[in-house]
């Protein structure tokens, strides 16, 4: 191109250089307005509500959230060494829980009376028939009690005890003796992010108040959905602070380091927050809150966004010291380094935007965020920096490099075919041997803080955990479907045709259909247990009887029961309901996947926030081919229309293919595991991988065959700043509590490092030996 020629992108520079204060004037509008709309930025940690509108799984917990909350709750257990003390304070707890606005009911305990008559409907007619047999054949004998009938009497032993114990029975687990537990149901949805926090809040404070180190009680354990909600949203939002904090002071000092320069920063970093401003207003009308995936996209963009300053700024300074004047320098910079940053641009949106494809709003999301930023920091970095150069660098300092640095223009090239054939071996060697060796983390516990998966808990704490587990909620017409349906699916359970599903509760757990049938037998046992023969039974069988002397046989009703008793077991004015509890690690979205499985044509319509969960599993699962292939289709679209040569275009692709296996292999020799975070990594590598490779491809074709040192020694560096200032925004990701994103951070870092080292090594080689093949080497061209 000749120097006094000019293109569109010399044009746009001129322009901004012509009209400053109009162009900034504009700037600042779009920059309030984002500021307004986007500050701060709204939060939701729910991997549920991402999954598609229409997923029956999403679609079907929506609506049971949307008429009567959800069927989550929140479980405190505690530990104590005097039981009394412990439940005296625990009902001083419950009472105050009950005063909170956001709290609907606590329980603690039931009546000990009314425990005592719950438990003993638990025993089945089957079971009381044969006992009173035993008993009445026993009984009949008197002290001619042999022992072989002794021994058969024996035999009803466990069902005794549990008569003696009736009065511990607990509907939700938690433990006797020196453990307790209360169970808070709040009236709102742990699907809202911002009241689980109100929650949480308001159930600290009351925890609080309570006496709990006066009586010698200690909190062992928080639990369940509305816990996991707000753990979640403070983490995201502590993350989104500091990875965007970290990501811009590690940017400022590779600039300040690369350039020799403070007034650098002054330079580039307008436009990079206009940029990011204004598509965090266009985030919330576009989507309107952020996510684990989206609340890390600033940090992205800080590194990705300056690349393009760095490589214009740079071509800048390049050209101001050939001796042009300012003006000069930026349009003919914008000329020559406009294209590849509009073209590594496009790459990297297209790399992002095959993300939006995706049914999974979490990735859909980011794709379209991480696009539509980067396109944004293009056009700021275009529009502002040429004003901004003229008014801070002026007289930049010298470049790194010296002008007169010798080229290649003798060199034959002579080893570089063999280089590229060891290069491409080896290539070929990593991805058939340490690729595949890449581990998968299904266990979204373990992405999580540090102390919070599944695995790094104790047996107790494992334990805790499974018993606060969201119930799957099975929604039936009449009460007598649901006793019918209770009894068949507690069938099921004990058979372990449902392996992850633990109990079955109900109304009918607590208040049996056949409740008079069961008092009926009862009574009969009570009536053995007054018999004064009784003495002649052996004591583990008489012992556990006295407690049925003084009995009250008569039905529970539902007003009897504790308030909101009926409601946590699933018995509302509209609905009855079944609940199921899940049992082992629904953490590992494997097992959330096959709990789908077991009840599928066992239950109709089941509901529950596990099975949603193994619907994000299977929606990913599907996604993330789709997402690769597409990207890599149009990456390689968008490449061969920049490049305008098919040769071109293919040495770039697999120039990148080559990048992609040696950080897929470098993954490996870090242990990293693939997660559900941290795979939107690898779309994101194809994107931003490309660019070193685009922008080293348009210098290569600039300088022609004897530049690849002088290409190195400009573009190269600028290429190696701007990876370096991608790097440092990634590695701000590895400061993030969520080990989820902290992994995705690591991944990148490895992987960009990896992908700019094979484009540094591969592609230079290539050429040179493209150039030595064809006969087009220095040396040959010399001798002609």
């Amino acid at each position: 191109m000749s120097p006094r020629t000019i293109g569109p992108y010399g044009r746009l520079a001129r322009i901004s250089l012509t009209w400053p204060r109009q162009v900034f004037a504009v700037a600042a509008l779009l920059t309030i307005l984002g500021t307004v709309l986007g500050l701060p930025p709204e939060v939701d940690g729910n991997l549920i509500m991402l999954l598609p509108e229409d997923d029956p799984y999403a679609t079907s917990l929506r609506q049971m959230h949307d008429e009567s909350g959800g069927a989550a709750f929140v479980t405190l257990t505690f530990e104590g060494d005097d039981p009394e003390k412990m439940g005296a304070v625990l009902d001083e707890l419950v009472e105050e829980l009950e005063t909170k606005e956001t709290v609907s009911f606590a329980l603690h305990r039931l009546d000990e009376e009314l425990a005592f008559r719950v438990g003993l409907l638990q025993l089945e007619p089957q079971e009381l028939d044969e006992l009173n047999l035993r008993l009445q054949a026993a009984l009949a004998m008197g002290p001619a009690l042999n022992p072989m009938m002794a021994q058969r009497l024996l035999d009803m032993g466990p069902i005794t005890d549990r008569i003696a114990r009736a009065h511990e029975v607990s509907m939700f687990g938690g433990g006797n003796g020196n453990r307790a537990r209360v169970v808070v149901r709040p009236n709102g949805s742990n699907l809202d992010p911002d009241f689980a926090e109100l929650v949480m809040v308001d159930i600290e404070d009351a925890i609080s108040k309570a006496d709990l180190e006066g009586s010698g009680v200690t909190l062992v354990w928080r639990g369940g959905a509305y816990h996991n909600v707000a753990d979640d949203l403070r983490g995201i939002r502590s993350d989104l602070l500091w990875t965007s904090v970290a990501s811009a002071l590690l940017v400022l000092l590779v600039l300040v380091v690369s350039f020799r320069s403070w007034r650098v920063l002054v330079l580039v970093f307008p436009p990079l927050v206009v940029a990011n401003l204004i598509n965090l207003g266009l985030t919330w009308m576009l989507i309107g809150s952020l996510n684990t995936y989206t609340s890390f996209a600033t940090a992205i963009l800080i590194g990705l966004g300056i690349d393009f300053a760095v490589h214009l700024v740079t071509r800048y300074r390049e050209e101001r010291s050939s001796g042009l004047d300012v003006d000069s320098a930026i349009i003919r910079a914008w000329d020559y380094t406009g294209p590849p940053c509009t073209t590594a641009a496009l790459t990297s949106a297209a790399g992002f935007l095959a993300l939006s494809v995706a049914h999974f709003r979490g990735f859909s999301q980011l794709g379209l965020i991480l696009s539509i930023g980067l396109v944004l920091c293009l056009v700021a970095m275009l529009v502002l920096l040429p004003p901004l150069i003229r008014w801070i660098d002026p007289n930049p300092p010298a470049p790194l490099r010296p002008l007169s640095l010798p080229d290649d223009s003798t060199s034959s090239y002579r080893l570089a075919p063999i280089g590229l054939a060891m290069v491409f071996t080896a290539t070929i060697l990593l991805g058939g041997v340490v690729v595949p060796k890449i581990q998968f983390e299904y266990d979204i516990s373990a992405l999580r803080r540090d102390g919070q998966a599944y695995g790094e808990l104790t047996e107790q704490e494992q334990e805790l955990m499974r018993e606060a587990y969201s119930p799957v909620v099975v929604t039936v017409p009449d009460r007598r479907t649901l006793a019918k349906e209770h009894r068949r699916l507690e069938a099921l359970v004990e058979a372990g045709k449902i392996p992850h599903i633990g109990r079955v509760l109900s109304i009918e757990s607590v208040i049996p259909s056949d409740q008079n049938l069961r008092i009926e037998k009862l009574a009969v046992t009570a009536q053995h247990a007054r018999s004064p023969s009784l003495r002649y039974l052996p004591l583990a069988i008489a012992k556990p009887l006295l407690s049925l002397r003084d009995w009250d046989a008569k039905p529970i009703t539902e007003k009897d029961l504790p308030e909101g008793l009926p409601e946590l077991l699933g018995l509302t004015s509209k609905r009855q309901r079944l609940l199921l509890m899940p049992q082992g690690n629904m953490w590992d979205m494997r097992e959330s996947s096959q709990l789908i499985d077991e009840l599928n044509g066992v239950v109709d319509n089941p509901t529950g926030e596990f099975l949603a969960q193994g619907s994000v599993y299977r929606t990913v699962m599907h996604d993330i081919p789709i997402i690769g292939v597409l990207a890599f289709l149009l990456i390689t679209m968008l490449t061969a229309v920049d490049l305008r040569n098919i040769t071109h275009a293919a040495g770039a692709v697999a120039t990148l293919l080559a990048g992609m296996v040696w950080a897929m292999a470098a993954v490996s020799f870090a242990g990293l595991k693939i997660s559900l975070v941290n795979i939107v990594g690898i779309p994101i590598l194809l994107g931003i991988g490309v660019d070193v490779v685009i922008h080293l491809l348009h210098r290569l074709r600039e300088e022609g065959p004897g530049g690849v040192r002088r290409a190195y020694m400009t573009t190269g560096v600028a290429a190696t700043i701007s990876t370096v200032t991608t790097v440092a925004s990634f590695f701000s990701l590895t400061l993030a509590g969520n080990r989820g994103v902290r992994s995705l951070g690591l991944l990148v870092v490895l992987g960009l490092s990896a992908v700019f080292l094979a484009s540094a090594v591969v592609l230079p080689l290539s050429w040179a030996a493209g150039w030595r093949i064809t006969g087009r080497a220095p040396s040959d061209n010399s001798q002609d």
